[in-house]
């Protein structure tokens, strides 16, 4: 019990420290290898690490190194989720900048995680020369398997309310990025026919003298909204889309951990109903009178057959009994993790929709500031004209 309880404590993050700072930058691309590397730059105080400051190239094969091995080493933790794998147009300046973020944001939540911060592949992966990372990598046995469809009745499990929290709010995460899609698609194709307006005020401008110089400002004040526009529109994928495909990925990688400690529900169950009816199964034999069976055809008495039976089941159920504490154990352990990551992951959730939604607020204001003072500007030339 104190080693469950020490487990227990551990999960929690009170009194916890971020003293681990990481940085992910300078994106660069290896034509020649087919790849891009990052520069993750490491700043710490933690007595665990040999120095203060690390500085290492990764590519995205080591960050989706890194999810595996700590999803497999810690099954009952959260662990933030990567950005999917990408074929194409990898090399797009646009695309590696939102991975460059995506990548940073992923160390900064290990990071900022009591549990998944101590991870010595996490110290590795931060630290170690490239060489070293493989032959880590090349040791580490990474298994690949399904979670099975185990359903655990809703007395059973503390986190029924919490799976359909996750069910509602994939739905709606799916359906705002179906509309920001086509929003996005919609202000692309805005943007691009407002850019056709500025040659045939050109044309026109060029066929009457007399107002020459307004439409050639008019064109370039149309110009200069646009350029703010694409910014925007960049700015709301960088923001606004991105931070959904993550929190798509989030409800899937919550569904995991859920899924574990489901699995750990039943194998606890399991021994508890086969303890009980082999329990049953001893009381009956007890009440029974000695009988015949086959064994006293060589020479042993119907007491000494049963006395022998009733010794196997007593051993059965001590090592059933055994598995069960075991298995009551993990259960308890993984469902402290569990529900201490979920409170951590609403907590990041909701100051993530904070940032998200004042950044984005503030974006706005500044586009439609800027968008006023060009066309104040135009007004006042065309009066000054």
């Amino acid at each position: 019990q104190r080693r469950v309880r020490e487990a227990v404590v551990s999960t929690q993050s009170t009194g916890f420290e971020e003293d681990i700072e990481v940085t992910v930058d300078d994106a660069q691309k290896h034509a020649a290898e087919s790849f891009v590397s990052y520069r993750v730059i490491t700043k710490t105080t933690r007595e665990s690490f040999n120095q203060e400051e690390f500085h290492v190239r990764r590519r995205y094969n080591d960050f989706h190194w890194l999810g595996n091995v700590l999803t497999q080493q810690y099954p009952s933790h959260i662990i933030p989720p990567l950005p999917q794998k990408k074929v194409f147009n990898k090399y797009d300046p646009s695309f590696l900048r939102l991975r460059q973020l995506a990548l940073n944001k992923f160390l900064r939540r290990i990071a900022e995680h009591p549990i998944l911060s101590t991870s010595e592949h996490f110290f590795i992966f931060l630290s170690a020369r490239q060489i070293e990372l493989e032959e880590c990598k090349r040791t580490t046995q990474l298994k690949k398997f399904t979670m099975p469809q185990i359903p655990v009745s809703d007395v059973e499990n503390p986190f029924s309310e919490t799976s359909e929290y996750l069910e509602s709010f994939g739905k709606i995460l799916n359906s705002l990025s179906t509309e920001s899609g086509r929003l996005h698609k919609e202000q692309t194709e805005l943007s691009s026919t407002l850019m056709t307006l500025p040659p045939s005020l050109m044309l026109w401008a060029n066929s009457e003298e007399e107002i020459e110089p307004m439409l050639n400002k008019f064109g370039e004040g149309i110009g200069k909204v646009n350029e703010g526009m694409e910014e925007m529109v960049e700015l709301k994928e960088e923001m606004f889309n991105e931070s959904i495909k993550e929190y798509q990925r989030y409800v899937t990688t919550v569904k995991s951990v859920l899924k574990h400690r489901d699995n750990l529900q039943v194998e606890k169950n399991f021994y508890t109903a086969s303890v009980l009816n082999k329990q049953k199964d001893l009381e009956k034999l007890e009440a029974s009178e000695p009988g015949k069976s086959f064994a006293t055809f060589f020479g042993k008495s119907p007491a000494q057959v049963k006395e022998e039976k009733m010794s196997k089941l007593q051993q059965e159920i001590t090592t059933l009994s055994n598995h069960g504490e075991r298995a009551g154990d993990a259960l308890v352990v993984a469902s402290a993790a569990v529900r201490s990551d979920i409170e951590r992951w609403n907590i990041n959730k909701e100051k993530d929709c904070r940032a998200l939604f004042s950044n984005l607020s503030s974006a706005h204001i500044d586009f439609y500031n800027k968008s006023i003072a060009v066309w104040q500007d135009l007004i006042t030339s065309i009066d000054r004209d």
